[in-house]
């Protein structure tokens, strides 16, 4: 039989304990979901929905075709590929064995936003056992063997399970410090490069330049460098975490991970406009700048966020920037992962002044954004400098960045 129902609960705003909204139907041959709001529960005056885009409250069920048959925020509370390696090795099976239920059921209280599911209404509240921060040389030490070898110790596999979270491919996993929750990322297998330190100097590059980041650290655990990332989507409480509800870009717009034809950012903020104000747009045209001048060509829709906060959303802080490196001589032409204007991907300032009214943004405004990055970029070596990269390392990242005259 391939069709599974699952209750979907919902940590409203402001409580530790979820609830339960309604029925979750999924197809996995199809594959097909459907869900349907409880009536208990659209009673409640505090009610949200499940998903704001493609669940409003009240409305009739509607089926989702798109992404294995989850809704966006269903979608975005499960897994992701480096948690799914992780599921898969203690299910001690092959990743492409388990279906998407498998995957939402066996996801924790560190998944992103603030859904669960379970198979019953009485189904036990998940506790929160991330791995604490003096666990972090065993828990690099069991990704480093989930990559080699695909499994490891029943032990390490409980901690890399319960730290198990938000998305990519990287080897991560979720830590308890100084009473918060911090994604940590690790080396990867076959890492070239220091990538823990190139993240930390490029997303507090993208800080100094004014764009809205989490809070962040560099450590050393052992001879490795680790960067950990403090969790925007939790708050803890005298009675225990608050949850903020999460939706990737991807999930708000309502497309298939396959329809890269369609990804804009531009249409981004045209929705966005629906939901938050014009400073949060304004933002968004600001990232998508910074992508283009230091070459991060993984800014793909679901490294943009929207945290909400009961009827309130807002622009989640900015993750997941890192440069594509690239060699010296070859061409600097590229395109970005998402649409920018009117020449498509290409990573162009005046493609990105082309749709800049898209934004909000007078032409006068969007170069004054410009300007300011370009300004503020070009002590990006010193920078790098300051957290701890070479000079032969800040050569080999320098035909990443952009050479960009200032407009008049």
């Amino acid at each position: 039989m391939s069709e599974s129902k699952l209750i979907v609960f919902i940590y409203l705003l402001g409580e530790t304990k979820a609830i339960p909204a309604g029925i979750f139907t999924h197809d996995n041959d199809l594959p097909m979901g459907i869900f349907a709001y409880g009536q208990r529960y659209l009673e409640r005056k505090n009610c949200l929905p499940v998903d704001p885009v493609a669940l409003p409250l009240g409305k009739a069920p509607r089926e989702v075709l798109i992404n294995g048959g989850l809704y966006g925020s269903f979608r975005d509370a499960a897994p992701d590929y480096w948690g799914r390696l992780v599921i898969a090795a203690e299910a001690k099976t092959a990743p492409e064995a388990m279906s998407e239920i498998d995957y939402l059921l066996a996801a924790n209280a560190t998944r992103v936003g603030n859904l669960d599911f379970r198979l019953a209404l009485n189904d036990p509240e998940p506790e929160l056992l991330p791995p604490n921060f003096n666990q972090l040389a065993d828990i690099i030490t069991a990704a480093a063997e989930i990559e080699s070898a695909g499994t490891t110790s029943p032990y390490f596999l409980q901690l890399l399970r319960q730290g198990s979270s938000m998305g990519g491919a990287r080897p991560k996993c979720t830590v308890e410090w100084q009473d918060s929750l911090w994604i940590a990322k690790f080396p990867a297998k076959g890492d070239t490069i220091n990538m823990p330190r190139l993240e930390y100097a490029t997303m507090t590059l993208a800080g100094n330049c004014g764009l809205n980041v989490p809070e962040m650290r560099l450590i050393q655990v052992g001879q490795q460098d680790v960067f950990l990332i403090k969790r925007f989507d939790r708050e803890r409480t005298g009675s225990g975490w608050c949850r903020s509800g999460f939706q990737s870009s991807l999930s708000l717009m309502q497309w298939d991970e396959g329809e890269h034809h369609n990804w804009s950012y531009p249409a981004i903020a045209g929705r966005l406009r629906r939901f938050m104000t014009t400073p949060h747009i304004h933002e968004l045209y600001r990232r998508m700048i910074f992508n283009i001048l230091v070459r991060n060509t993984d800014d793909h829709p679901r490294n943009h966020g929207i945290l909400f906060q009961g009827n309130q959303a807002a622009l989640s802080p900015a993750y997941d920037i890192v440069p594509a490196l690239t060699r010296p001589g070859v061409t600097t032409d590229f395109r970005l992962a998402m649409s920018v204007g009117n020449q498509g991907r290409e990573a162009l300032l005046e493609n990105a002044l082309s749709q800049a009214e898209q934004f909000g943004l007078l032409k006068g405004q969007a170069k004054g954004i410009i300007n300011e990055l370009v300004h503020k970029l070009r002590n990006w070596p010193g920078h790098f400098a300051e957290c701890g990269f070479s000079a032969e390392n800040i050569e080999q990242f320098r035909p990443s960045f952009r050479k960009e005259k200032m407009y008049g």
